[in-house]
């Protein structure tokens, strides 16, 4: 088992909001911190993204870099050994 334990578990405690950021995030990777935060909400209907963003960070599965935002390398790993796939977030 990962750092992450069960991943399968931590996804079912976020929110809608927290897992369509979570799903943006696989998807692209890397993101700017501004077009994170449009497309959220303006594509993905998004209601606070801001808010989501700061949760994924809190609990490390997004890191912040210089106006940017990024997935956990390891969160995806641990993501892919468990067998989960984007369309199931």
């Amino acid at each position: 088992m990962s750092e992450w334990g069960d991943v399968r578990k931590l996804i079912k405690s976020l929110n809608e909001d927290q897992r369509k950021t979570l799903k943006y995030f696989c998807v692209n990777r890397s993101v700017g911190e501004l077009l994170a935060l449009k497309e959220l909400q303006a594509l993905h209907k998004v209601k606070e993204p801001g808010k989501a963003i700061a949760k994924l960070v809190e609990l490390g599965v997004l890191i912040r870099g210089q106006g940017c935002y990024s997935i956990s390398k390891s969160f995806l790993n641990a993501l892919k050994e468990a067998g989960v796939r984007i369309d199931e977030l």
